[in-house]
């Protein structure tokens, strides 16, 4: 049975949000963050807590800053957003857990209870990162909801889709996302279990597109083509793992896993420079989507491949007795990963010189960009570009650029209480860290925490180790922030270049051929 006192608190933070009261609303979401941190409750009851802490921090940043981020020397509220994702993630987690661990039937009240307190923290936890500029991860977690058939979930989903067809430069992209949005917003309406507030704003949003798009097009459902998935087994095979996992470089690919959405056709706008300038940017971001799909597609290798290979054959190596791993496919998931982590640094590169923010080359990370100067004693100095001024101006406003900066956020293992703002980023940087500066050592999956557990002594002091399964889901989260990383900086700079459009009298357009296929070889 749960504690009566879990309920109690959802009842107190409710009037307290009725009556417009701050200060109860804050004190609520630190006391439940502590209950959460004690032993005094289960899993379940932990994530009962978590959300009602997070719900109430949600209501307190609704009612005093109206929800929305501020980074202005007079308000800066973004330790009351970290909270709040805190709180959520939490959630999140204890329910998950408890539900994965303890013995419930899916039939059972008791699965439909967690699995409710689950729909409506990953909705919220949603809003949340939309409001914060993290576009794609928002809609991964409210499409959750949507495939459980979730009214809020499916009515935010569709407002997500509109948010990111509007930072999308692809015109047809963009119909596709308007069309589909229209037809979940239609779906939602009809609904009876939507409260006067949803129902309102969903008639909103529906209004919108209306306004945007013909009806005639909005009411006839997109029907997507079929294309090709390659030409040979190995082909198809690759690329419907790719779209099934939502790596390609395509904003399609978050809301249609389909063939349509399985190439990377991703790539920078049409950029304002000047004459003598080239195409300096493009040259970079080609480089950049290059590393990520070679990367992407030695995980995937790696992943597939099966049997010994013959560059391991008559390689001496000796039995450590802890069921090691060894060969090709382990070290081709090591040199992806280090590729894919590299390119958060060169994301970075190239947001120093596009923003012309003015960091030395040597100085350039994924967090000095967000810097007003670069601290390095008697050679410290100031910045060019506050780009966090800029990109929360009120007339430079760039909701991409504030996504990026949160992504960093997670990849700069932003604590907040003693707690990792998301928690999977220290298991994934630890194993960087290791591959690159100590000895990362992997394990086979099944046999390991065998040993381990019944003779810890013959733990290895000098490896990090991990079993190849928790090294897989590893690289595959990593793949999924790197590729957030690449679209979220191309929207960032679409919307930069619609700003210079509007202060440029005029411009010339250069066309830039494609790169063949073909060309692709060393010889």
């Amino acid at each position: 049975m749960i504690n009566e006192d879990i309920h109690t608190v959802g009842l107190f933070a409710d009037k307290a949000f009725d009556k417009r009261d701050l200060d109860t609303l804050h004190k609520i979401a630190e006391d439940c963050l502590n209950w959460v941190e004690s032993g005094e409750y289960n899993l379940l009851e932990k994530g009962i807590l978590a959300y009602h802490g997070a719900t109430s921090y949600s209501n307190y940043i609704y009612l005093k800053y109206k929800g929305t981020l501020s980074y202005s020397e007079n308000i800066n509220n973004e330790q009351d957003f970290e909270m709040c994702l805190l709180l959520f993630r939490l959630s999140i987690e204890n329910l998950t857990y408890y539900q994965a661990n303890e013995d419930i039937k899916e039939e059972s009240e008791e699965f439909r209870y967690v699995t409710n307190y689950l729909l409506m923290a990953y909705t919220n936890y949603a809003n949340l990162l939309n409001t914060c500029g993290r576009m794609i991860k928002a809609l991964s977690y409210s499409k959750i909801g949507v495939e459980r058939n979730f009214s809020m979930a499916i009515g935010n989903y569709a407002g997500f889709l509109m948010d990111y067809a509007i930072h999308d430069y692809d015109n047809g992209h963009q119909a596709v996302f308007a069309n589909k949005s229209y037809h979940l917003l239609k779906e939602v309406l009809e609904l009876e279990e939507l409260d006067e507030n949803a129902t309102e704003h969903y008639t909103y949003l529906k209004n919108k597109l209306e306004q945007w798009y013909p009806t005639e097009f909005l009411e006839k459902r997109n029907e997507l083509k079929e294309y090709s998935f390659g030409d040979s087994e190995d082909e198809i095979n690759y690329r419907k793992w790719c779209v099934e996992n939502f790596l390609f470089l395509n904003t399609l690919n978050d809301a249609f896993p389909h063939s349509i959405s399985a190439n990377d056709i991703l790539h920078l706008p049409d950029i304002i420079s000047k004459i003598d300038e080239g195409s300096n940017y493009h040259g970079l971001f080609n480089q950049i989507k290059q590393e990520y799909v070679s990367a992407r597609f030695m995980v995937y290798d790696a992943l597939s491949f099966e049997g010994a290979h013959f560059s391991d054959k008559d390689v001496h190596l000796v039995n450590t007795l802890d069921y090691p791993t060894y060969g090709i496919s382990i070290e081709k998931m090591k040199y992806s990963y280090r590729s894919l982590y590299s390119l958060f640094d060169r994301i970075a590169f190239f947001i120093n010189e596009y923003f012309e923010i003015g960091i030395k080359e040597r100085d350039v990370s994924y967090r000095s960009i967000w810097q007003g100067s670069v601290n390095k004693g008697k050679n410290s100095y100031d910045l060019k570009v506050n780009l966090k001024s800029k990109m929360t101006g009120e007339e430079t406003f760039n909701l991409p650029l504030v996504g990026l900066y949160w992504l960093c956020k997670d990849i700069g293992k932003e604590k907040v209480k003693h707690h990792y703002i998301e928690p999977a980023i220290e298991h994934i940087s630890k194993i960087r860290h290791h591959l690159e500066h100590r000895y990362l050592k992997v394990h086979d999956s099944l046999l390991y925490p065998i040993i381990k557990d019944s003779f810890p002594k013959r733990e290895d002091p000098l490896a990090f180790s991990i079993t190849v399964d928790e090294f897989k889901d590893a690289a595959m989260k990593l793949i999924t922030y790197v590729r957030e990383g690449i679209i979220l900086l191309t929207m960032a700079v679409h919307l930069e270049e619609q700003n210079k459009r509007k202060k440029e009298d005029s411009y010339v357009s250069m066309h830039m051929d494609r790169y063949d296929d073909n060309w692709k070889q060393l010889l």
